[in-house]
């Protein structure tokens, strides 16, 4: 079952050069709630469109700005010096 999602928003978006890695929590239907990694692919004043991966499948969906909090990605240093 799919989350619920927004109407994707009319007027100005924003499409970052590289996404920001976020926590999305995601709400369904049923009353259910899930927190997915995800990234924020775009958005604007009222809505991110953002993107996860739920059973090995790239999703995405329009959500409310309340709805995203920004994650730090871990870089590792892959140098062997």
């Amino acid at each position: 079952m799919p989350p619920l999602q927004l109407v994707a928003p009319e007027g100005p978006v924003t499409e970052p050069g590289k996404a920001p890695a976020l926590w999305v929590e995601l709400e369904y239907p049923d009353g259910g709630r899930q927190i997915a990694k995800g990234f924020a692919m775009a958005w604007t004043r009222d809505a991110v469109y953002a993107q996860w991966v739920e059973f090995s499948r790239a999703r995405e969906a329009w959500v409310r700005p309340a709805q995203c909090t920004r994650r730090q990605l871990l870089v590792e240093n892959r140098s062997n010096t």
